[in-house]
């Protein structure tokens, strides 16, 4: 524990001799997400149970704080390794998962169609993308400790996401239910096309990013679209970020559309 807290601030470059504890699905690694996991839910469900201006603020105060957050992370990743730069290619939040800090003040707008695409994109793709990184944090556990600045800054942002879509569905100020209209279900995937602009401007320009995986070179990706171009994985990604949003909110639109004409007979 000892060798954890004096190496928390040190960076990848400089931690490939040591052996900390607390990476990609170690004990302790497990342990700590289990123990976070439950502090999440908790907590969401006790916040869930405040006023609506109270929830509203706390979650404001963490979407705040996590902007901040990133630009210190940013600062860190650049400045901080064994040659200082700033890596463009792969360093900017043009992630599925970084729509979050775009999106969130949207999710408390007084216009029903931004509210139902921010909320959209955080109870689908935001919700995907930080439960698939709360449990397999490979990018960043594969180089740090959980018990660190960068381990702190994945789990806790990931954290943040589970908890703000899950005080939303405790408190019923948003369902899966809530799209009543055929044309609302595309609402939830804007956020993400939206964001794709910057995404694939820097991904076909020569830095060569793959930001969004539209390039499908990330992860386990290579595996199973590594035969297929670019342009090819790009539509792909499209029609996928398109289309999945959608599919969540579909079986409560359904049931919606049935009481309605069950109301009007």
């Amino acid at each position: 524990m000892i060798k954890l807290i004096e190496n928390f601030f040190t960076h990848k470059d400089f931690l490939g001799g040591l052996d900390l504890p607390g990476r990609l699905f170690s004990p302790l690694h497990i342990i700590f997400s289990a123990c976070l996991l439950a502090a999440v839910i908790i907590l969401a469900v006790i916040v869930s149970k405040r006023s609506e201006d109270s929830r509203r603020r706390i979650l404001m105060a963490l979407w705040i704080f996590f902007v901040v957050f990133e630009v210190v992370k940013t600062a860190y990743e650049s400045l901080c390794g064994s040659v200082p730069r700033f890596e463009i290619a792969g360093i900017l939040p043009l992630y599925p998962c970084s729509v979050y800090l775009y999106s969130m003040p949207f999710c408390f707008s007084k216009k029903r169609a931004a509210r139902l695409a921010a909320c959209g994109y955080l109870f689908t793709v935001g919700f995907l993308g930080a439960a698939i990184n709360f449990v397999y944090p490979v990018n960043v556990l594969s180089n740090y400790s959980c018990i660190s600045f960068m381990g702190f800054h994945t789990l806790s942002f990931h954290g943040t996401m589970l908890f703000s879509m899950l005080v939303m569905l405790f408190s019923g100020y948003h369902r899966y239910n809530s799209i009543t209209r055929l044309g609302e279900l595309i609402l939830p995937a804007l956020p993400m096309l939206i964001v794709s602009i910057p995404a694939n401007i820097l991904n076909f320009s020569p830095i060569g990013s793959d930001y969004m995986f539209f390039k499908a070179n990330s992860f386990f990706l290579p595996a199973i679209f590594g035969g297929l171009s670019d342009s090819v994985t790009t539509l792909l990604a499209y029609l996928l970020y398109a289309i999945l949003p959608g599919l969540f909110y579909l079986p409560g639109y359904i049931i919606n559309a049935k009481g309605k004409r069950q109301n009007t007979k």
